[in-house]
């Protein structure tokens, strides 16, 4: 399974939210009649993570308190995958948008907002899976947060998509 960075597809509902300071899109094609959703592809992200990726946010929920940044709380699952799958918020994650093929997320800071979008386009019987990330700086510590983040950011995320979509059989 191969995943490629891409550019956000024009049927995006991200477009509404740029320009931004950053964005990088993952994308990967599958051919399979099973059944996926784009808040399957967001509750599985952030339900189903690898134990590395565990130890990577619980280092950086710790460093973003010191300098005031909001961290992680412990994640309530059922109240979590309610805000995506129904629209609402949950902590500083709210989906501001979402239709059949998109659901937005976004995590709201004072030093940065983060959209998280899962897209799924229909190509003949392929179906073609982004991952969006935005990224809007509201003051300097937000690119000062972002700076350190970014390289892991990349790798997370494209071994993430990967991952949930072995998991859930494609």
């Amino acid at each position: 399974m191969k995943v490629i960075k891409s550019t956000i597809p024009d049927t995006s509902l991200t477009n509404q939210y740029l320009p931004v300071n950053y964005c990088d899109v993952f994308t990967c094609e599958v051919s399979s009649d099973k059944s996926i959703s784009p808040d399957d592809i967001l509750i599985s992200f952030w339900t189903d993570m690898p134990g590395w990726v565990e130890i990577l946010f619980s280092i950086r929920n710790f460093l973003v308190k010191l300098v005031g940044l909001k961290g992680s709380k412990e994640r309530d699952v059922e109240a979590f995958e309610n805000c995506i799958r129904n629209g609402g918020e949950h902590g500083f994650i709210s989906v501001p948008c979402k239709n059949e093929n998109e659901t937005v997320m976004v995590l709201t800071d004072e030093h940065l907002n983060a959209y998280l979008s899962a897209h799924i386009d229909y190509k003949n019987d392929k179906k073609i899976i982004s991952v969006i990330t935005l990224v809007k700086f509201n003051k300097k510590l937000g690119h000062v947060y972002f700076f350190f983040i970014k390289p892991f950011h990349k790798v997370i995320v494209s071994e993430m998509l990967k991952r949930m979509l072995r998991r859930k059989g494609f």
